[in-house]
Order: structure tokens, then C-alpha cells, then sequence
């Protein structure tokens, strides 16, 4: 997952073809093999989801996977939960071609909603 620390090498990945270069070693990323699935972890990244491909529709895009394993670093671990504060995770927002960092909690899922019912 993109975080606030990893905005570089996240957009490099995104604008470079492997097929002319090896981007894990331009960006020079540390990696290892995961042990679930034929893919590298990428040691950089505090979260990482390992999945399989379920299907893939080359006319939209869509890719669909199972998670099947993860790894997540300690330093943004909270009372045993992924803590977004800490990691810092970012999003594209494609009206300004930028990177922003996902922000504060505004509400309560599955609560909040109840109000109006």
C-alpha cells in the first residue's frame, strides 16, 4: 500500500515499464520473495496485501484477486490493528493529478447512519 513515505518509488512504479528496466533496483527497494504467492514484497512498504488473480477484463481494466496473505510492519501496528494514522496511506486524486494522504476519521461505519433511521 502507497503511504506518505512512499509516494516517490509508488508513482516511479507507476510511470516506469518494467519491460525496459528493472524498476526494484532503480528505485532501489529492498525485496525478498513472498512465501504465498510468485511475487516480491517490497520491504519499503509497511503494508503489503499478497493476492491471487481471479480474473482480469482487458477492456475496463478491472482486476479482481483474493487476499491471501499480509505482511505489515510493527511500527504501524495499534492495540494489534493497522493503524491508517501512523501508516499514512495516500490516494490519487485524478481531478489535480496529485497524491494526497488519507485523512481523520470523519464518522462511524455502520453507526452514524443509524440516526436516520
Amino acid at each position: 500500500m502507497a503511504t506518505k513515505d512512499t509516494v516517490v518509488i509508488s508513482d516511479y512504479f507507476g510511470v516506469e515499464t518494467g519491460n525496459k528496466v528493472n524498476k526494484i533496483e532503480k528505485a532501489g527497494v529492498h525485496v525478498h520473495k513472498s512465501a504465498h504467492v510468485n511475487a516480491p514484497i517490497i520491504e519499503e512498504y509497511p503494508l503489503t496485501l499478497e493476492c491471487e488473480l481471479k480474473s482480469w477484463d482487458d477492456e475496463t481494466g478491472i482486476l479482481v484477486g483474493t487476499i491471501v496473505a499480509s505482511q505489515v510492519d510493527e511500527s504501524i501496528i495499534t492495540d494489534g490493528k493497522v493503524d491508517l494514522d501512523k501508516m499514512q496511506p495516500i490516494m490519487f486524486d485524478a481531478s489535480t493529478s496529485t497524491y494526497r494522504v488519507i485523512g481523520p476519521v470523519v464518522g462511524q461505519a455502520f453507526k452514524d447512519g443509524l440516526k436516520l433511521k
